[in-house]
């Protein structure tokens, strides 16, 4: 069953990744919208889906390595790194040029982004709580957290084929157990909000998660048939986050199943849009979306619609829908020079290596 899994590549969980990308990039547009709508920008700013990257994250590595007696953690994570870095790297340099036009140019506006931020990003330590602020391309956080997880994954897949999937369920139990009770007994932030304080913490219990999924995907898949319960659950999570709904619901909860319930239905071969020829490749443009969406807001929508053009009202939200079609053009062109038209040497990938999430 083990075999017959790990050969079958699974699409759906990465096409959605390109869904909750888009979610993402609208929470981040929403802030155009506070002068004149608050209330919808209140809503849109509840949405985010990183908790289900971390699970995808995990989820795509260990079904890749589910047959691995071991795993060597520096091949793994210089592999990673080499796919992911490049593009975050480009973007960290935007910003620096940023700073330097700022500095010179006082009429051009302020930014968060300051050379204090430059070192913690670029050398992808700013999930570490090195940072006081959300400063320069704030959404790479994640791949600060990431890249802690990439590094753990070996000993922790050493550990699943020593002593068993029920460590990574203790583990998951023992780290929410103890985010809950500092959410509230404690008076902390819930763990599902951190980002540059600490969001490493975030991604433990979603990325074991994932992986925990991958060593149960035989069980999940009997029981699966069909899309359905996943549409639901997307749904379900966009809803409750939306309405504020207790954060451990929609956040973590569903969106860690949300992950099962894709896996599940599509190694059953269950019919499904999202399995469509024409759509499945928009699954590869998630990443770059991820991290190109609030460098092109920068430029789109704040230089050019707010500070040049100064659209007003209702006006806002048709520049919301132009800068979004800019950021998911960019992403797609950006995706076509790193995996198609580049040099052979960036472009050759194994399996596996494309569906990783940002």
């Amino acid at each position: 069953m083990r075999n017959e899994l790990n050969r079958k590549r699974l699409v759906t969980i990465s096409v959605v990744q390109f869904f909750a990308s888009v979610c993402i990039m609208v929470r981040h547009y929403s802030y155009f919208l506070e002068p004149y709508f608050p209330d919808v920008a209140t809503v849109l700013g509840r949405v985010t889906f990183s908790d289900y990257f971390f699970c995808c994250s995990g989820f795509l590595l260990h079904y890749v390595n589910l047959n691995k007696d071991s795993v060597a953690a520096g091949p793994l994570v210089k592999k990673r790194f080499w796919k992911l870095y490049p593009l975050h790297f480009a973007t960290c340099l935007f910003y620096i040029a940023i700073i330097v036009m700022t500095e010179r140019m006082g009429g051009l506006g302020g930014t968060r982004s300051t050379w204090e931020c430059v070192i913690p990003t670029v050398t992808l330590t700013h999930a570490l709580g090195t940072l006081d602020q959300r400063c320069m391309n704030y959404p790479s956080w994640f791949l600060s957290a990431l890249f802690v997880m990439y590094i753990a994954y070996a000993p922790l897949h050493f550990l699943v084929r020593k002593a068993g999937a029920w460590t990574l369920a203790v583990i998951i139990i023992a780290a929410v157990l103890i985010y809950e009770v500092a959410y509230r007994l404690a008076g902390l932030p819930h763990w599902t909000t951190l980002t540059y304080d600490l969001g490493v913490l975030r991604g433990i219990p979603t990325f074991l998660a994932g992986m925990l999924i991958a060593e149960c995907l035989p069980a999940i898949r009997d029981r699966v048939t069909s899309f359905l319960p996943a549409y639901v659950v997307f749904v379900a999570s966009l809803a409750g986050m939306m309405i504020g709904m207790d954060p451990l619901i929609p956040y973590a909860v569903l969106q860690v199943g949300l992950v099962a319930l894709l896996a599940g239905a599509e190694l059953n071969n269950a019919n499904s849009f999202l399995r469509n020829p024409t759509l499945t490749p928009v699954g590869a443009w998630s990443f770059p979306l991820y991290l190109l969406h609030v460098p092109v807001a920068a430029v789109v929508m704040n230089f050019l619609f707010v500070r040049i053009l100064h659209v007003q009202g209702g006006m806002v939200v048709v520049a919301m829908l132009v800068t979004g079609l800019v950021a998911v053009t960019a992403s797609y062109v950006v995706h076509k020079l790193q995996d198609d038209w580049g040099p052979k040497w960036w472009t050759t990938r194994r399996f596996g290596s494309a569906s990783s999430s940002p």
